[in-house]
């Protein structure tokens, strides 16, 4: 007899759609003063990172999301130095960013350091910018750090959950 198949459903906020992916295990479940948080190990994308019931990236596609967030806007200037991260605590935005050989400076303004702490936990691969010395740790709301930022920035990427609760604030 085999073993009971476990299934997380996704259901889009959006559509009336739902993505079902079988699961071999939870790794683990937590809740913030943001947001709740699922780690789960899954059959066929690798480990998961489930953000209030949404799959926010998988190991195994991950890069295509984080990598065309940084890239497409970094090719179109010359010789980025500074760039500004708004969320993006998973890490993989600023991984992609670093691979850019002129860059000084990459700022990441999460507002829930608890997503910097699973992903340097369980996705170690995606979170490695974290150990370079050019990324700068910013615990805080982004609408917040752009209003009281006075450097330079030569690109800001948003890489924030969707335009509900505590996000509303980076779209107006």
């Amino acid at each position: 007899m085999s073993e009971p198949e476990i299934l997380f459903v996704e259901r889009d906020p959006y559509a009336p759609i739902r993505m079902v992916y079988p699961i071999k295990q939870v790794l683990y479940r937590g809740k913030s003063a943001f947001q709740e948080f699922a780690v789960l190990e899954s059959t066929y994308f690798g480990r998961m990172l489930i953000l209030d019931g949404v799959v926010q990236f998988t190991e195994r596609d991950e890069c295509f999301y984080h990598e065309m967030l940084a890239h497409v806007p970094l090719h179109a200037i010359e010789a980025p130095k500074n760039v500004i991260i708004i969320g993006g605590g998973d890490g993989g935005v600023a991984r992609e960013v670093l691979k850019h050989p002129t860059i000084e400076k990459v700022y990441i303004v999460d507002i829930d350091p608890e997503v910097t702490h699973i992903a340097r936990e369980y996705f170690p691969t995606v979170s490695c910018a974290f150990s370079d010395a050019r990324v700068i740790e910013r615990p805080m709301d982004g609408a917040i750090f752009l209003k009281e930022f006075d450097g330079k920035a030569d690109a800001i990427i948003v890489d924030s959950t969707d335009i509900v609760g505590f996000a509303k604030s980076l779209f107006t």
